[in-house]
């Protein structure tokens, strides 16, 4: 299916509901501090999931919603696989990643 905002909003509630699932959504954000790093995913400052839910998915919610520009790629499955392992309770969260990916490995 060719990339679309539609299809990209489906995949970040999916997304979204996975980590639910898995129980890897926090209910507390991270601090200022960690938000503004500088490092690929954060990842000097919070762990992958948290990641996901306070730095990707809000930003990726806003580009669907304003209609702006996607991303031309993203490879997001590589950190997702070290981060969360192959533990059964992550799996559908890693899923959900690989279809992200394969939307985005589209031209």
């Amino acid at each position: 299916m060719p990339r679309s905002h539609k299809k990209v909003e489906i995949l970040i509630i999916k997304l979204e509901q996975s980590l639910h699932d898995a129980m890897l959504w926090s209910s507390s954000t991270p601090s200022d501090d960690a938000l503004q790093s500088k490092l690929p995913f954060a990842f000097d400052t919070m762990p992958f999931e948290q990641w996901l839910q306070f730095v990707f998915i809000p930003k990726m919610s806003e580009i669907v919603s304003n209609h702006s520009t996607l991303p031309v790629s993203l490879q997001l499955l590589p950190m997702a696989e070290q981060s969360l392992g192959a533990n059964n309770n992550q799996s559908r969260v890693i899923q959900v990643i690989k279809e992200i990916d394969s939307v985005f490995a589209l031209s």
